[in-house]
């Protein structure tokens, strides 16, 4: 299991989970930032989300920084998180040198070519592109990658994204059963 900031290790007393999403806007890493600050939130911990988007119209860079706590949350800007996601060679080019000692770095190895120099962490390649065209929908790619995520990190349940997702998407049914499927089978990286 990756290193959690702070906290009693062996007690589970104020965990704290540091996530930074990265990638091209449009790949939907806003939106599982979102998710994972829903779920913290409906798990009572204190949660925050700082999207950060750059100056081009589309196509840009987009990160987001996702801060999950049993404590009060001190800053919301992360420079060194304990999971990564990079969904591109950019993303992956700024995460992988960032990433805490011990903690996790998922990469969309659909578009990331590169493999990790890091011995200190854990890294898992994920072929989100081609995940998702199996699913029937390249769309999800992101929701694979967040698949990933909780099967290595416990940074919040599958079951509690679930229940996040029924309430998101609870009038477009395909895209909500879409949407569990691709979380699964994410599930299945790790």
């Amino acid at each position: 299991m990756p290193a959690r900031s702070g906290g009693d290790e062996e007690g589970g007393e104020g965990l704290s989970w540091e996530v930074t999403i990265s990638g091209f806007g449009g790949q939907g890493v806003l939106f599982i930032g979102r998710l994972l600050l829903e779920a913290g939130f409906a798990g009572g911990q204190q949660v925050s989300w700082l999207p950060y988007y750059s100056g081009e119209k589309r196509g840009g860079m987009c990160t987001c920084f996702v801060n999950i706590s049993d404590e009060r949350i001190g800053s919301i800007f992360i420079s060194h998180p304990d999971v990564g996601v990079a969904m591109n060679p950019a993303a992956y080019k700024m995460l992988e040198p960032t990433v805490k000692q011990d903690g996790l770095l998922i990469v969309n190895e659909s578009l990331v070519k590169t493999k990790s120099q890091r011995p200190d962490i854990k890294t898992i390649y994920v072929p989100s592109v081609e995940a998702a065209r199996e699913l029937g929908d390249e769309t999800v790619g992101n929701i694979i990658a967040l698949g990933a995520i909780l099967a290595s990190a416990p940074v919040v349940t599958t079951s509690s994204i679930i229940k996040v997702l029924n309430q998101m998407m609870s009038k477009n049914k395909r895209q909500l059963e879409l949407n569990k499927a691709a979380l699964l089978k994410g599930c299945e990286y790790s």
